[in-house]
């Protein structure tokens, strides 16, 4: 897996950005050919809109809690804002690492134990083809 053409884009909605979903997006379909939905009517700074969007998605029937996360796994974490909601989500990467993209630092590829996320890490969903 290639992690330098999905490290460093800007954050944003336009050509060459991402948010934390169209990254995810591309990565899947990049990387296992998978189309998840696209919710781009939906503002990433609307953290309640994304965050209700985000409950309806880990439970849709495409998505299951793993036991053990692994890479490709979708890893669910709240605001770097504060709040208990869940509203944000990266790709676990080689297991020890997760690739997310924030307003502030654009896409970036962290420890999970990083201080930025550690205390953020919700929990992890698997795409399962049903």
């Amino acid at each position: 897996m290639d992690l330098t053409r999905w490290v460093g884009l800007p954050f944003g909605e336009g050509p060459g950005q991402v948010t934390c979903w169209s990254l995810v997006r591309a990565v899947y379909a990049d990387w296992f050919g998978i189309e998840l939905p696209w919710h781009g009517d939906i503002d990433p700074r609307d953290l309640v809109r994304v965050a209700r969007e985000m409950q309806r998605g880990a439970d849709a029937v495409c998505w299951a809690e793993p036991a053990s996360p692994v890479t490709g796994d979708v890893v669910l974490m709240r605001s770097a804002r504060g709040g208990r909601a869940v509203c944000h989500v990266g790709v676990l990467v080689e297991g020890t690492r997760v690739l997310h993209a924030e307003e502030d630092t654009g896409s970036v590829l962290v420890p999970v134990d990083h201080y930025t996320i550690r205390a953020r890490i919700a929990g992890y969903r698997r795409y399962v083809r049903r």
